[in-house]
C-alpha cells in the first residue's frame, strides 16, 4: 500500500507553492531526492510522536541503503532543518548536519538571496501556524517572532504550547516591573 510520506525534520526548497517556485535549488533538490529514491526503491521508515500530519501523510524518517535520507539532504545543502516539537527522532544529527551546510555554504546556501523554505511559505501565505520557536542546543523557547535569536540549523517549531516539555523551557520575553 503506498501512502504519502512528508520527510521529518527537514525542509526542501519549494518547486510549486500557491503557483511560485524558488528556482534552480527546487528543482536541485527534487532532482536530487529523485536520485537518491528512484521510483520503486525500497526504504525503511521511521515514524516519530506523531504519526500522521493534518494532511494524513505519513511523518517519517527514511532510510536506503543504510542512509538517512533527510540526512543526506541537510548535508549537501538541498534542505534545512525543519523540526517540529514533539517530533525530536534524529534532531541533533540533523541539526548538526545542517550547521555544517550553512557554516561552509554548500548548496542553497551559498546563494544569499534565497528564502528558507518554510519563510518562503509564510511570506506567501502571510503567517505561520507556528506559534514559538526553541533552540535545540539550549533548550530555550521564543515567541516565533524573535526566530533571529535561533540559528535556523538550530530551530524547533512549536505549533502547540502543550509541545513545550524538557529539555525545552518557555522564556519569559516581556519585562516584568522592578519591585512590590
Amino acid at each position: 500500500m503506498n501512502h504519502p510520506i512528508r520527510m521529518l525534520s527537514i525542509d526542501t526548497p519549494e518547486t510549486h507553492f500557491l503557483g511560485a517556485s524558488q528556482g534552480r535549488w527546487a528543482e536541485a533538490a527534487s532532482a536530487r531526492l529523485a536520485e537518491l529514491l528512484p521510483e520503486g526503491a525500497e526504504v525503511e521508515i521511521q515514524t516519530d510522536e506523531q504519526p500522521f500530519d493534518a494532511y494524513g501523510r505519513v511523518l517519517a524518517h527514511v532510510l536506503s541503503g543504510g542512509r538517512l535520507i533527510n540526512q543526506q539532504l541537510l548535508e549537501e545543502g538541498l534542505a534545512i532543518t525543519y523540526i517540529v516539537a514533539p517530533n525530536l527522532r534524529h534532531a541533533q544529527e540533523l541539526s548538526e548536519a545542517a550547521r555544517r551546510s550553512f557554516t561552509e555554504r554548500r548548496g542553497m546556501f551559498s546563494d544569499t538571496s534565497l528564502l528558507l523554505p518554510y519563510e518562503f511559505r509564510w511570506s506567501m501565505r502571510g503567517q505561520s501556524s507556528a506559534k514559538l520557536v526553541g533552540s535545540l542546543s539550549k533548550g530555550e523557547v521564543f515567541a516565533l517572532s524573535e526566530r533571529e535569536r535561533v540559528p535556523c540549523w538550530d530551530r524547533v517549531f512549536f505549533f502547540d504550547v502543550r509541545d513545550v516539555k524538557e529539555p525545552f523551557f518557555r522564556m519569559a520575553t516581556e519585562r516584568r516591573p522592578r519591585g512590590g
